[in-house]
């Protein structure tokens, strides 16, 4: 086999490529190439998909793999029947459909690919988390204390809507991967991790830094969202820590440990909230009071230093607790009545709200040409029941608890997962499941936040299969044809 072959059909090398091109595309300097990329990409996973699918029969060993098909199947009869006025959201449904796939059985099914040493895969896309966002971060802050903001196209740098977004193109996005760069720091502390995956342990200093420069800029960005997910990471971690360590309990012991759970949980929500207040106002102050470093060159594209800059307090300027998010919801439940059976497709969404309402979709205004592709109702279920309708989301949810229901009884079950990265991905999951709900999350959007959560997901099935190899669970004869027991 030609050295190109060899690495056209090496899925795990697309996996470490589309994720790493798919975080770049969050930063604001290299979005546009980075995208460029991700078109080819892209073509290459539908590729791999399609080629595995045939050749290596991925769909039919994917653990509860069933329930994604027929997902995906839904989607494109959604897609056929609610086919839009225009090639351009007809061309998106298609995209999301194939988004779709990739995410199930390219990123989902690593578990099918015999041989593969995924701990080595996730090694390396956690170091350059690790190391980039560092560097990021770092840069970030350093023009943020030198009160440099400037702005690029439509790109604002630094500083957007009194909140520090970094190189990043939005605090949210900035957010989610702040609490993604400390969620590998904890996994790359972890000894069975670096042992197995045959890699040098990196540096405690970087390690240390990441972590660091990381909850500044979590703290700094506001984001509600992110922060849920840090602090629902820190509890979901601290529940297994105290039920993952014995196979059996007594009542006053469940009753106990969950009051500590409770107990740990208020104090992690209280300290992390009090924390961000602190650091908002210490660098509010420390910018007030320090002497500007830099001066106003008058080159309007790379240097802004505005007066306004001095009274940025890091807070959201919507004073409104959920943000604009209780409109976005009513919206989208009134979208769900143009087809609650089937759903009217991801693609469909802007030009609905556009027919529907008179100012369209809320905050589609924000994402310009790309409005089409990128409006959504910031809630990852919402989503998935509008764009799917009740069939799609019934699937979706049945494959999700069949997951959850199995992974969580082998977490708690194993006593021996101190120093694994098991309980690590687990209580990210389950994070993220709670971040979703008032975020852009789960599988309607091509983005990093998504394809992220797919990519644990899909390291966390290894586990799974190990623990339920599928020669112990049986087979079952359909239409002449015998099928693993393993995809239902």
């Amino acid at each position: 086999m030609s050295k190109f072959k060899k690495a056209l059909l090496d899925t795990s090398l697309f996996r470490r490529s589309y994720v790493i091109c798919m975080f770049c595309s969050n930063l604001s300097f290299i979005l546009i190439p980075a995208y460029a990329v991700l078109a080819v990409l892209f073509v290459w996973g539908v590729f791999l998909m399609i080629y595995n699918a045939v050749k290596q029969r991925t769909i039919l060993r994917t653990r509860y793999g069933i329930w994604l098909f027929a997902f995906v199947v839904t989607s494109l009869v959604t897609m056929i029947v609610h086919m839009a006025s225009s090639f351009l959201y007809n061309a998106y449904n298609l995209m999301m459909l194939l988004h779709v796939s990739i995410c199930f059985f390219v990123f989902y099914s690593v578990h099918t690919e015999k041989h593969l040493n995924f701990r080595r895969e996730l090694y390396s896309i956690c170091r350059f988390i690790v190391y980039t966002t560092t560097v990021l971060g770092i840069l970030g802050l350093a023009f943020l204390m030198a009160e440099i903001s400037f702005e690029v196209l439509w790109f604002k740098f630094i500083v957007y809507e009194n909140r520090f977004d970094g190189m990043f193109i939005n605090p949210n996005l900035l957010g989610f991967v702040a609490v993604v760069a400390i969620f590998c720091c904890h996994m790359l502390l972890k000894k069975d991790f670096i042992a197995i995956s045959g890699r040098e342990r990196v540096s405690r200093i970087w390690i240390g830094s990441c972590v660091a420069v990381n909850a500044i800029s979590l703290l700094l960005c506001d984001s509600n969202g992110a922060l849920m997910l840090l602090i629902g990471y820190a509890i979901f971690f601290v529940i297994y820590k105290m039920f993952g360590s014995e196979s059996k309990f007594t009542v006053r012991q469940i009753v106990t440990k969950s009051a500590a759970c409770l107990a740990a949980g208020l104090v992690i929500v209280m300290a992390v909230f009090f924390v961000r207040n602190v650091t908002q106002a210490g660098f509010v102050q420390i910018m007030s009071t320090a002497e500007s470093s830099s001066e106003i060159t008058g080159d309007p594209v790379t240097d802004k230093i505005a007066q306004d800059e001095a009274a940025v307090t890091f807070e959201h300027e919507n004073s409104n607790l959920d943000s604009g998010r209780f409109v976005l919801w009513q919206q989208a439940s009134k979208m769900f009545l143009q087809d609650p059976i089937l759903g009217i497709g991801k693609g469909n969404i802007y030009e609905y709200g556009t027919r529907i309402f008179d100012d369209g979709i809320k905050f589609s205004d924000k994402y310009g040409a790309l409005a089409p592709i990128m409006t959504d109702f910031h809630n990852g279920y919402i989503t998935i029941l509008v764009c799917s309708g009740v069939v799609g989301f019934v699937l979706f949810s049945i494959f999700g608890l069949r997951f959850f229901k199995h992974i969580t009884i082998h977490v708690f079950r194993d006593d021996s997962l101190h120093e694994s990265v098991l309980p690590c991905m687990y209580s990210f999951l389950c994070a993220y499941l709670v971040y979703s709900f008032i975020e852009v999350g789960l599988l309607f959007n091509p983005t990093f936040t998504i394809i992220f959560f797919w990519l644990i997901l899909g390291y966390t099935s290894c586990f799974l299969v190990k623990y339920e190899p599928d020669s112990t669970l049986g087979t079952f004869v359909l239409f002449g044809h015998t099928f693993r027991k393993s995809i239902l």
